[in-house]
């Protein structure tokens, strides 16, 4: 079974093509650090995204044809890149006829640490919401090291969310941070045998969304174009910011 599996829901690009859980190919650029034409003269996910796609089928040697499966994040993350992310897997959906996969931002990045961790380990990524707020979730390694996601997607104030984890624990539990979201509050998370993640394990990787992907497949979580949507949390800062106006 191969996987195209796509991952634009932060500052990075990134691309990968897998047959079951090999990794035939993958690319990531990080946008923040790449100089552009795009705003504020950086490159833009919508600059980088295909170009990168296309170089992997030609190394891979491998046609869009021969893929059969999809995989996108869906979020939570950047809305922007979330966008440009959606439209590009439903564009090539729709051209290729195959079926796509929704793959929520923060599984993916849980799953960058679950296959390298102990059971019971808990993986808690955070992501930068913006606001004074992280996405999270808190997952635990099951016997199978499997994820067992045990809370719903929060956007929630650090200090707050880490309370939140102290509940849920045991003490001494194994805890593993990563992203942004962990990085930017490293001062905050003070718990008992807790860990951040190593800098390449520490953000979204399509690999990741794949490999989450293929759980997902296998329980029938998938769709077509016209049924991909995007998982966004809490409303567009646009949106938010017209509400507070009309009141």
């Amino acid at each position: 079974m191969h996987i195209l599996a796509i991952d634009t829901s932060g500052t990075t690009s990134s691309a990968a093509i897998m047959d079951e859980y090999i990794i035939l190919a993958e690319s990531s650029v990080t946008l923040s650090d790449l100089r552009g034409a795009g705003r504020n003269g950086r490159k833009t996910h919508s600059e980088t995204l295909m170009p990168m796609i296309d170089r992997l089928f030609e190394i891979t040697g491998m046609t869009i044809s021969e893929i059969d499966y999809i995989a996108c994040t869906c979020g939570p993350g950047s809305f922007t890149g979330l966008r440009i992310g959606a439209a590009t897997a439903k564009g090539l959906a729709f051209a290729a006829d195959k079926p796509l996969v929704a793959v929520p931002t923060l599984d993916a990045m849980a799953y960058t640490v679950a296959s390298l961790a102990a059971p019971g380990t808990w993986a808690v990524p955070m992501m930068d919401a913006r606001r004074g707020q992280v996405y999270s979730a808190f997952y635990r390694v099951k016997e199978d090291f499997t994820l067992q996601r045990t809370t719903d997607y929060l956007a929630e104030a650090a200090e707050d969310l880490l309370e939140m984890l102290k509940g849920q624990i045991s003490e001494n539990d194994p805890v593993i941070f990563l992203g942004d979201g962990a990085k930017a509050n490293q001062d905050r998370i003070c718990l008992a045998g807790s860990s951040m993640a190593i800098p390449c394990n520490n953000y979204p990787r399509a690999a990741c969304a794949g490999a989450r992907a293929l759980e997902m497949i296998g329980n029938g979580q998938y769709a077509d174009e016209s049924e991909f949507s995007l998982l966004y949390i809490r409303k567009p800062q646009a949106q938010r910011e017209l509400e507070a106006r009309q009141k």
